[in-house]
């Protein structure tokens, strides 16, 4: 008889398996389309990077700064490229799909072994549906490179094993290695882990009206080791007990936005849904067996729900509430369940004509339009932003349903108030970055992949050692660009920006983008250059910056100087290809084209270095040389373009009176000359630079961008002959607005060369 039971119970159990192959499909298809890598996971790539060049897990070599908050999984990544050669942009995504299989491997296990689960089959079949049905957990199955579905498999893991083998001491010492591993992955770890532990004594007590000391120390002792291990190991590394990335992106509570986050999230996602049914499986599990399993469930989702309404949310499409959907699936689909016996039943009571509607048939119709809400909104926002790509569309960060965009969804029952929430939750709290969708993500980052790859591709010519640059969105730059020191502006990888007061009102508030850098840090770090994403041609590169060199055949890279000085020092040796070539040390050695016309430098009219003013003469306290500005220090912003550190500028804070001017010795200048500079500064009547001819003003310029500096070229043939003076004058009260000049000589047009 065994013999003939096992056969037909194997072939039962293939046709049930088959009807799970659905919901795999399901799940493919949504993560084939959701396919993306983000911009943020080249951080931990660049990390990566450094750790197998022996620079150690540093951004910048010699920058001991902790921009990662996902510790194993930059280690898994380096041991992927170092033992197999598959470079992390490559790896992590599938690394991700692989904790997927495992993530939904591990949830089937727990149906399977949960004890007091009637309906395994039915259990196992609605659940998977939930969770593969959803597009959010579809758009983090590739994770964009980043460790989100690791996170999710070892806190479902660690929640399985322990509903199952909780009084088993290999099984607790399981769950707090799982949970060790969750918190070295992601920091809400160590949230997760205490609501574990805390279940734990408290279900102790419940159940047998005693702490077990024991079992408390297994599942608490692993964890405890690893964790506070790997402290002191980060103190000692970094010399900071949390990462760096807390003190960047914490500036204070944001109840509100974190209020909207977890609103829409909760429309969008069914957890409305989802959540009651959980408690009425909890509470039926409780009645017949006092069975807290899913009173853990509802414990985690409850304390990280707070903690995320306390931090605001996520710049990231529902990211963190990833672990939700497998560890709610269960109890949802349980839920749905005995709400099918429980109308079975009363329908049975009924009519004897209605027992053939079984537990299944009618759990099968209560799962329907529960899936349909739970996943189609998300599934109709997804879409639509992946239509984003399509030629023709016009790409937009905000998408609105409505009629033209989801008018099916908005056809069912009851769907139109919540849309109508959900969109004007979305359009407040994306127009601050919390929740950006993948499609802008993906956009992002494929962009600017394409644009930065080829750097990274070649061995030729590198930038001098000393090249700092300074960006908002650094990772893809610095990842493919490895040898170039990168100041991170919003902090992530940057201890001093990380740590700069901030003191934004939550209307002004930006996700994880509220830091700037400290005044004067960018001066003093020693950024001093811009550079673009390589081109294919010297013509090509020369239209977007100043400078360029050959890196390898077709390949061009191009950049901007904060110094012009500086470049003629540190590129003596390389063929470097310029616009225009600024010198400090000959008039001649000067070349600038304009319009198509070559000039060549005559006489320096104003170099301002070492603090001199070059004999100009200064009156007031309005203009002062950036050198000895004794407020060289306080200001906020970098200028490029100037040559060598010394300029002239109106800058000297404070609502005091700094009115003044400096005015150069007088100079001629001959028909066939023109007046050079280079400006900077702030648009204002009352601060300027002018031209006197005779005493009488000639022409006046004012500053167009702090950022860098514009060139000047005026013809002299007008005031041939005429003495000339060039003035900067400041008439304004307080420090604003501002002016920078620097660079001043005349020069004349390039005789044509013989033919």
């Amino acid at each position: 008889m065994q013999r003939r039971r096992w056969p037909g119970l194997r072939t039962r159990h293939f046709a049930i398996a088959l009807t799970f192959l659905p919901w795999f499909a399901l799940l493919g298809w949504l993560a084939k389309s959701a396919w993306f890598i983000t911009d943020d996971a080249f951080i931990s790539f660049r990390y990566v990077r450094n750790l197998l060049e022996g620079h150690g897990l540093v951004f910048n070599p010699g920058e001991y700064v902790e921009g990662y908050t996902n510790f194993l999984w930059v280690l898994e990544l380096a041991a992927i490229w170092g033992l197999l050669g598959i470079r992390p942009e490559h790896a992590a995504q599938w690394l991700s799909v692989i904790y997927t299989a495992g993530t939904l491997a591990v949830m089937l296990w727990w149906v399977a072994r949960l004890p007091l689960l009637r309906q395994r089959w039915l259990v196992a079949w609605m659940a998977l549906g939930l969770v593969c049905s959803s597009a959010t957990f579809a758009v983090w199955t590739s994770g964009g490179g980043l460790e989100t579905r690791q996170f999710t498999f070892f806190t479902l893991t660690a929640v399985a094993v322990l509903s199952v083998f909780g009084a088993n001491r290999w099984g607790l010492a399981a769950v707090s290695l799982s949970l060790a591993a969750g918190a070295l992955t992601r920091p809400e770890g160590l949230l997760l882990a205490a609501c574990c532990v805390g279940w734990f004594v408290a279900q102790g007590w419940v159940t047998a009206q005693r702490l077990d000391w024991r079992g408390t120390l297994t599942l608490a002792g692993p964890f405890a080791v690893v964790i506070g291990g790997h402290f002191l190991a980060r103190y000692r590394y970094y010399g900071e007990w949390l990462p760096n990335t807390y003190y960047a992106k914490h500036v204070d509570s944001w109840y509100e936005s974190g209020y909207r986050y977890l609103s829409a999230a909760a429309i969008e996602t069914g957890l409305y849904l989802l959540l009651p049914l959980a408690y009425l499986a909890l509470r039926a599990r409780w009645r017949e067996g006092r069975d807290g399993t899913y009173a853990l469930i509802l414990l985690l989702l409850g304390t990280h729900m707070f903690y995320l309404f306390e931090i605001g949310g996520d710049h990231f499409e529902f990211r963190p509430l990833d672990f939700y959907w497998p560890l709610l699936a269960v109890p949802a689909a349980e839920g749905l369940a005995r709400l099918g016996a429980g109308l079975s039943v009363k329908l049975h009571s009924l009519s004897e004509r209605l027992r053939w509607v079984g537990t299944w048939t009618l759990a099968v119709l209560l799962f329907v339009p529960c899936v349909f809400y739970a996943s189609a909104m998300q599934g109709a926002l997804l879409f639509e932003g992946l239509t984003m790509h399509r030629p023709g569309r016009v790409f937009q960060r905000f998408i609105e349903l409505n009629d033209q965009t989801a008018g099916w969804l908005l056809a069912a029952p009851a769907t139109a108030p919540l849309v109508a929430i959900s969109n004007s939750l979305r359009s407040q709290y994306e127009s601050q970055i919390v929740g950006e969708r993948v499609h802008v993500h993906r956009d992002f980052a494929d962009r600017r992949i394409q644009r930065w790859k080829l750097y990274d591709t070649v061995n030729g010519p590198k930038l001098p050692s000393d090249a700092v640059d300074a960006r908002a969105a650094i990772g893809i730059p610095s990842y493919f660009v490895p040898d170039l020191a990168l100041v991170d502006t919003l902090g992530l990888t940057n201890a001093a920006i990380a740590r700069n007061s901030v003191q934004p009102g939550s209307s002004q508030r930006r996700m994880a983008h509220d830091r700037d850098p400290p005044p004067g840090y960018l001066q003093g770090r020693g950024v001093n250059v811009r550079v673009h994403p390589p081109v294919a041609s010297e013509s090509e590169a020369l239209r977007t910056s100043n400078y360029t060199f050959n890196i390898a055949p077709n390949v061009w890279m191009h950049f901007d100087a904060k110094d012009h000085q500086w470049v003629n020092k540190r590129f003596a040796g390389l063929d470097l290809r310029a616009v225009n070539r600024f010198s400090q040390t000959r008039p001649a050695d000067n070349r600038i084209i304009a319009n198509g016309v070559v000039y060549v430098g005559e006489q320096f009219l104003g170099r301002f270095e070492n603090g001199s003013l070059d004999g100009w003469e200064v009156k007031g306290k309005g203009v002062s040389n950036h050198e000895v500005n004794p407020y060289l220090g306080t200001v906020h912003w970098l200028a490029f373009g100037h040559v060598g550190p010394g300029y002239l500028t109106t800058y000297y804070p404070g609502k005091w009176e700094r009115q003044g001017s400096a005015l150069s010795p007088r100079f001629t200048g001959s028909a066939n000359q023109s007046l050079m500079f280079l400006i900077a500064g702030e648009a204002s009547e009352h601060v300027g630079v002018r031209l006197l001819a005779d005493g009488s003003q000639i022409a006046v310029w004012r500053g167009e961008s702090l950022k860098s500096f514009d060139l000047v070229l005026y013809e002299l043939s007008i005031v041939a002959g005429k003495q000339l003076q060039l003035e900067v004058f400041n008439n304004e009260i307080g420090d604003r607005p501002r002016l920078m000049l620097d660079h001043v000589m005349l020069v004349r047009r390039e005789a044509p060369s013989a033919q």
